[in-house]
């Protein structure tokens, strides 16, 4: 993200990234959320319970 005016600007604020997004996808929330979705699959998937607690 860049600055203007002292002002932050959001990715959706860029045409650039606008253009982008209508070619491509919005990659970077398409990741987001196969990455979310990953997460909680692998908690279900692996319960590490019993290792709470457990040192070295």
């Amino acid at each position: 993200m860049t600055q203007q005016d002292g002002h932050r600007l959001a990715w959706g604020d860029i045409p650039v990234y606008d253009r982008l997004v209508a070619e491509m996808g919005d990659v970077p929330a398409e990741v987001s959320r196969a990455a979310a979705h990953l997460l909680r699959e692998t908690e279900r998937a692996i319960d590490f319970s019993s290792l709470r607690g457990w040192t070295y």
